[in-house]
């Protein structure tokens, strides 16, 4: 995004990095054993990521601290979750657009 060449010299947009939320655990067998260690090794995720945005010089948002992923799969976030992702983004990417 950064390389493109914008037309009438617009700006590149900036870059939001968003970590997932923690893997979290289920009785589900199936996913159990598929993403198994999936909760450890998770939470380990948004640290790099904020340190990636550092570097590289972008925004870092942590999902992780507004929602958590339901125990049907562990993975994926209900209707509230998500909504939850998206009010906590808005006045970020706000700020990020200059609104």
């Amino acid at each position: 995004m950064r390389g493109h060449d914008y037309p009438f010299d617009w700006p590149a947009p900036q870059v939001l990095i968003v970590a997932p939320p923690v893997v979290s655990r289920t009785d589900n067998a199936e996913f159990k054993e598929m993403f198994a260690g999936g909760d450890e090794a998770s939470t380990r995720l948004a640290p790099l990521y904020a340190a990636l945005a550092d570097e590289v010089g972008c925004g870092f948002f942590d999902a992780g601290s507004v929602a958590q992923t339901i125990p049907l799969d562990g993975v994926h976030l209900d209707v509230e979750n998500t909504r939850n992702i998206g009010k906590a983004l808005t006045p970020v990417v706000r700020v990020m657009l200059e609104l």
